[in-house]
């Protein structure tokens, strides 16, 4: 009996394909190359069986692809552990985030539209709704950060000659953790939250 040898190639992506004398767009795992073998043998024409050496081919050629599939595999993990310790130092750094709303740690900063004396911020406890305000001098660092352990918001303005000045705040999220997901790598901050490392594009000590 004639049987058509199966070339199988693993690529960096980490995809097996299969070429032989018929060409195939079948991504072939081990398991799928398993069930070929024994489907040639199911159907094999017992006056003309798989002689020997063809099987024993087709057995090598099966552990290679395992071996390259588990060589891949401990690439990947090896990357990963790479990538992860690399991220590693991104703990106790902040990231730049939406919204205005402060975890301890968090700190949010100010950019008056235009000259100003002073910049007001209204920080409102979100348990109890307790507000308070803060007045930073003209001169003072247009930075704010949130020392308890409460959860609060900010809203800010500025002042220039008793005239409200418009004001842009960003907001800065303490990293506390680190986590990988398979490929993709996310940062966890201090209120919980997660973010993608790669969608993050300001980073501040």
């Amino acid at each position: 009996m004639s049987v058509t040898s199966v070339t199988t190639t693993v690529d960096t992506t980490g995809t097996t394909s299969s070429s032989g004398s018929t060409t195939t767009t079948e991504l072939l795992d081990t398991d799928a190359f398993m069930n070929l073998l024994v489907t040639q043998l199911k159907y094999q024409d017992p006056l003309d069986p798989m002689e020997t050496n063809e099987f024993m081919s087709q057995l090598a050629q099966l552990t290679q692809v395992e071996r390259l599939q588990n060589i891949y595999d401990s690439l990947t993990d090896l990357e990963t552990t790479i990538e992860t310790g690399n991220l590693l130092d991104m703990i106790g750094k902040k990231i730049a985030v939406d919204g205005n709303t402060l975890s301890q740690g968090d700190e949010v900063e100010i950019t008056p539209a235009s000259d100003y004396d002073s910049v007001v911020l209204t920080v409102t406890n979100a348990s109890t709704g307790t507000e308070e305000t803060v007045t930073i001098e003209k001169g003072e660092s247009l930075t704010y950060t949130n020392e308890s352990s409460d959860v609060v918001t900010v809203t800010a303005y500025a002042l220039k000659d008793g005239a409200e000045v418009d004001c842009t705040t960003t907001t800065y999220r303490l990293v506390t953790g680190v986590r990988s997901t398979g490929s993709t790598v996310v940062l966890v901050a201090s209120n919980g939250d997660e973010y993608y490392a790669s969608s993050v594009s300001t980073i501040k000590n």
